[in-house]
């Protein structure tokens, strides 16, 4: 089961954080993955904290670490979160924000403090870390050594310039691809998507016209989870991009699904396939790819599911299960065994065991029409 857990999306900046330290400097920052996240240690405030490191946001901190800090609303920011909903968000600030190897310490970081329950209990992180705390740095993001060196930017990456993509605006690593022949699309280069791909439903409708993509399957379903809280239920489109070009690197095969995001997103995934440089002063997107082309043909489940209140629910419905299964239908039986009670966050970090077994599980679901059982596969 893949469960889209998207925390938000920021394309509002109110300054810029300068680090305090030597004139020069260079520090790297290990990270491990949870749940399809970056995750970072950092020194807040004196004491060690968990971040999520989310290049398509800006920093944030969970409501409960400010109460527990004490820290005082300064100001207030209107911010847009993944399903592209907005609200305004008090400022706070945090006084040093160290990295582990004490090399780079931001100082009098504005943060925006984000409504309880926290949005990011599952991955045990106290905040977000986002593009605007390195507005003046270069950072290399290398995902088989599972690092981020952060260095000073006086001068540019010794990178070829071949491998280099400009931001389409300052400040944020918005970028230009192309799909197929001729058809740029303009994304935002996301660590905090767990996905190579996540098209924006507008551009879907451009590049539909177009014919850059095939369409596989049409979905009805819940949307991802933002700040904001959850995107109501609609239709969603499963497509697979014959060709998508990352500067010169050529990606076939790119399969994706149709969201509300303020950009399509270029996600976490990117770094299995190379090491992204982002040159911030000087709007520079870097890509040295392993290899020139890859293909990512891949099959997808027939139903989106979800924990919900401890059960199991279907969360989305695709073409094959259509009229077969609504949203919020329960699964009662895993391969004849009655399902027990599921949590959440597990659900989110690790899945559903009971469904990692085999390519084909039977469900037991209780729809409005009586139990049916179905068989939950990928297509």
């Amino acid at each position: 089961m893949k469960v889209i857990y998207r925390i938000i999306i920021i394309w509002l900046f109110c300054m810029v954080v300068l680090p305090v330290a030597a004139q020069q400097y260079r520090t790297v920052l290990p990270y491990r993955m949870v749940g399809g996240k970056m995750v970072v240690e950092m020194e807040m405030n004196g004491t060690p904290r968990s971040f999520i490191f989310d290049t398509g946001g800006r920093t944030a901190l969970t409501g409960e670490v400010c109460e527990e800090l004490g820290l005082v609303v300064v100001d207030s920011l209107v911010a847009t979160d993944v399903n592209s909903k907005k609200a305004a968000y008090p400022i706070v600030a945090i006084e040093s924000l160290l990295t582990p190897d004490k090399k780079i310490n931001f100082t009098n970081v504005p943060a925006m403090k984000l409504p309880e329950p926290s949005p990011f209990a599952c991955f045990q992180a106290d905040g977000l870390i986002g593009s605007d705390l390195l507005a003046r740095t270069i950072v290399v993001i290398d995902g088989k050594a599972k690092t981020i060196t952060i260095t000073s930017a006086e001068n540019p990456s010794t990178v070829s310039l071949r491998k280099m993509i400009p931001f389409v605006k300052a400040g944020m690593p918005i970028i230009s691809l192309q799909a197929g022949a001729g058809n740029n699309i303009t994304c935002l280069f996301d660590t905090g998507s767990p996905s190579f791909f996540s098209l924006k439903d507008t551009d879907f409708d451009v590049l539909r016209s177009a014919g850059a993509f095939d369409i596989l399957s049409e979905g009805y379903g819940e949307g991802s989870i933002g700040v904001a809280g959850m995107a109501d239920a609609d239709v969603s489109h499963r497509v697979r991009f014959p060709l998508l070009s990352v500067g010169s690197t050529r990606f076939r095969n790119v399969s994706s699904e149709t969201s509300t995001p303020p950009f399509t997103l270029l996600g976490v995934e990117l770094l299995d396939y190379g090491k992204v440089t982002l040159d911030y002063p000087r709007a520079r997107f870097y890509f040295e790819a392993y290899e020139p082309e890859n293909d990512l043909e891949s099959k997808h489940y027939n139903l989106g599911l979800r924990v919900k209140d401890g059960e199991l629910v279907v969360a989305t419905v695709w073409s094959a299960m259509k009229g077969q299964v609504e949203v919020g239908d329960k699964v009662t039986r895993i391969n004849g065994k009655p399902v027990g009670r599921y949590d959440f966050c597990e659900s989110i970090i690790n899945g559903i065991p009971e469904l990692k077994a085999k390519k084909k599980t039977k469900l037991t679901i209780q729809t409005q029409q009586g139990e049916k059982v179905i068989v939950y596969q990928k297509e």
